[in-house]
């Protein structure tokens, strides 16, 4: 099995044996939900934090009884995975107020007293400015009183800063990956970096770093795209199936860049390793390179984040994906489209779709449309600057 294959098994279920020897050795295992929620702290109490998920999920009938058809069927597919006893391995789970579904599943998880006895919710701002790190810095306080209280540990600002510099070495490789995706032929696609991404937040830090140190050495070399392949950003929220970005790669596409939970928000971040930890902290999941539309008052950052990478990994568009009912996503999209429709970022086709794909077969085909036009854009562009070019010696 090559690492690549390794990396794709543990993405692709929702327990593994780098878990399992964990727990073996004593180490408990807390999941947390969003990626505004400071594993550091996690990590730092001697918890495996372990990123939530719902790969693999068969349906969403029991959760059904505690949600309507019109939640996010990410949150009732993960819910559903908890009722079944899927996540029985979990000491305990950090809730965010990430949006108004995935804050209610931490009701409905303490109502069903599904367990692990430890649910906390982490309540993160939704601006940038103003008293946003104070208040940040207020729910680690909570979260660190609540970890130390229910577990009976302590949490030294020396192994806090121990624990940031480890996840600082994890996304430096995960950054070193994503530079790759410069290349005029990636060595890693982003079906590939999606299912990497997943695996390293699914087991202990320690471990991910060593995981990700066989990629880079692996990869080096490869090329995985060919001429005529349309360059892509893709924006999205929750995004967990690799087998859903390569309908995209099979359709002549390759991705270049993303903004996924499982993505850049996760790793497109440094934390200063030299000042008090929770002021780091506080100022590093702020200070995200691309924050989550959640963040109300930061979509011209983001917007320049589009247009930044669009030059820097040299794409020919923007896809932005949303789940059906997410409201949040739905605005961005909006404003997305309207800002292509002025020339600052590339065309932009969006797509809406329940979690674990669905309607393939017409995605599909819209891709393949939007790709034939981008392609029949850049053939005109290149005859007008041929043209250009010839009249220009012409006049000489």
């Amino acid at each position: 099995m090559t690492i690549m294959e390794k990396m794709a098994e543990i993405a692709g279920a929702i327990d593994n044996h780098y878990l399992k020897e964990a727990r073996l050795a004593g180490k408990r295992v807390i999941g947390y939900f969003c990626s505004y929620i400071p594993v550091e702290l996690i990590h730092a109490a001697g918890f495996v934090p372990y990123r939530m998920r719902a790969v693999g999920s068969a349906g969403t009938d029991l959760a059904d009884a505690y949600y309507a058809p019109l939640n996010c069927s990410f949150v009732r597919h993960c819910f559903d995975r908890a009722l079944r006893g899927d996540f029985g391995f979990l000491d305990g789970v950090v809730f965010m107020n990430g949006c108004d579904h995935t804050r209610r599943m931490y009701d409905n998880w303490r109502y069903s007293k599904t367990g692990p006895e430890f649910l906390h919710m982490f309540f993160a701002p939704h601006v940038m400015g103003g008293n946003a790190a104070g208040a940040f810095r207020e729910s680690m306080a909570n979260l660190k009183k609540a970890l130390e209280k229910s577990f009976g540990v302590t949490i030294a600002d020396d192994n806090l800063r121990n624990s940031i510099r480890l996840y600082n070495r994890m996304r430096g490789l995960l950054l070193a990956l994503d530079e790759r995706r410069k290349m005029k032929s990636p060595p890693v696609s982003g079906s590939e970096m999606l299912g990497i991404v997943m695996a390293v937040t699914a087991v202990p830090v320690e471990d991910a770093c060593a995981l990700l140190e066989e990629v880079i050495a692996f990869i080096d070399g490869r090329g995985d795209s060919h001429s005529g392949d349309v360059r892509i950003i893709m924006l999205a929220g929750c995004m967990e199936e690799a087998d859903h970005l390569r309908l995209y790669e099979d359709s002549g596409g390759v991705i270049v860049s993303d903004a996924f939970c499982f993505g850049t928000r996760l790793y497109g971040r440094a934390l200063d390793e030299n000042i008090d930890p929770a002021v780091a902290l506080a100022a590093g999941y702020l200070g995200s390179e691309i924050s989550c539309p959640r963040m109300m008052d930061d979509f011209p950052r983001r917007i320049e984040w589009v247009a930044r990478k669009a030059g820097e990994y040299s794409a020919d568009a923007v896809v932005v994906e949303k789940l059906k009912f997410c409201d949040m996503w739905g605005w961005e999209i909006e404003r997305l489209r309207r800002e292509s429709k002025k020339g600052v970022i590339p065309p932009v086709l969006a797509i809406e779709r329940e979690y674990l794909g669905g309607a393939s077969g017409q995605v599909r085909t819209r891709i393949q449309a939007f790709f034939e036009q981008i392609r029949n854009r850049q053939e005109i562009d290149d005859a007008i600057l041929r043209s250009e070019r010839a009249a220009y010696y012409v006049r000489k």
